[in-house]
């Protein structure tokens, strides 16, 4: 999906430890409005799961895209993907762009990454927007933990609805063709975010009470997060909960006439 080609569209790379960040910037950071930072999915990129979205976001305010380690324009690590890496390299990104806080938007894998820069960076944060997150991998739908845990296991019909398609993970293959790496990198990632999503990430109820960012939580009522665990974390936070009916995990970004008033609200209320 194309992005918005109105507002001023700048690319770069920034190095964090033995890895080049790649960066975008949508509008001008230099206009004093603190910017939107936008955070993809696992085998996603800043264009495939944020074009529906970003028209909607240039208009309100700067806009942040980063593509994280062994993602789209970035190439990989020998070392694991971990949620505290990725913080790390988002934070180079921000501080080489002299960028000191953020509206956080994170989709997904990019949802767990912006519910880490709220529980142990804070103070970089304006707002806090997870889309379709847990606060742990056993939180998740159960036939999602099966099928992690057991990759090579027949998926259940449950896990099929769920799941992305042959056609969808072709088309996260195909943004790997301009991947520093090259399109084999898309097999090594997969295999290091299926590390981490079996990994002990997460946050205990404590870390996510102590969330002091003004937060919303969004997701699909059929989406890998079931409703009733996001409710729950929204009330340890305090957050603002939206669920999108007739959604699911991999159609919820393809929402931007629901999520884009949700997240200007959350922006609203918190200035009020």
């Amino acid at each position: 999906m194309a992005l918005p080609a109105a507002a001023e569209h700048t690319t770069g790379r920034v190095m964090s430890g033995d890895l080049g960040i790649y960066y975008e910037v949508h509008g001008d950071l230099g206009s004093g409005v603190t910017p939107f930072l936008v955070l993809h999915g696992g085998m996603g990129t800043i264009s495939s799961d944020f074009g529906a979205l970003l028209p909607v976001l240039v208009e309100q305010r700067p806009v942040i895209g980063i593509e994280q380690q062994g993602h789209g324009h970035t190439g990989g690590r020998d070392a694991q993907v971990t949620l505290k890496v990725m913080r790390d390299d988002t934070l180079a990104v921000l501080d080489a762009l002299e960028v000191e806080r953020v509206h956080v938007v994170g989709f997904s894998m990019g949802g767990m990454l912006a519910m880490e820069l709220g529980v142990t960076a804070p103070k970089r944060l304006e707002t806090l927007t997870a889309i379709s997150v847990s606060q742990n991998h056993d939180s998740m739908h159960p036939a999602i933990v099966e099928m992690n845990l057991n990759p090579d296991a027949t998926p259940s019909p449950e896990a099929l609805e769920l799941m992305p398609t042959q056609e969808d993970f072709a088309g996260m293959q195909a943004a790997y063709a301009d991947n520093p790496d090259g399109p084999g990198q898309f097999e090594r990632t997969m295999q290091q975010l299926h590390t981490l999503i079996v990994s002990d990430w997460g946050w205990s109820d404590g870390e996510l009470e102590a969330i002091d960012v003004p937060t919303l939580l969004l997701l699909g009522d059929t989406d890998f997060t079931p409703v009733d665990h996001a409710a729950k974390m929204a009330g340890k936070i305090g957050a603002q909960l939206g669920v999108l009916p007739n959604t699911t995990h991999m159609s919820i970004m393809s929402r931007p006439d629901w999520l884009g008033p949700m997240i200007t609200n959350r922006i609203e209320t918190a200035q009020d």
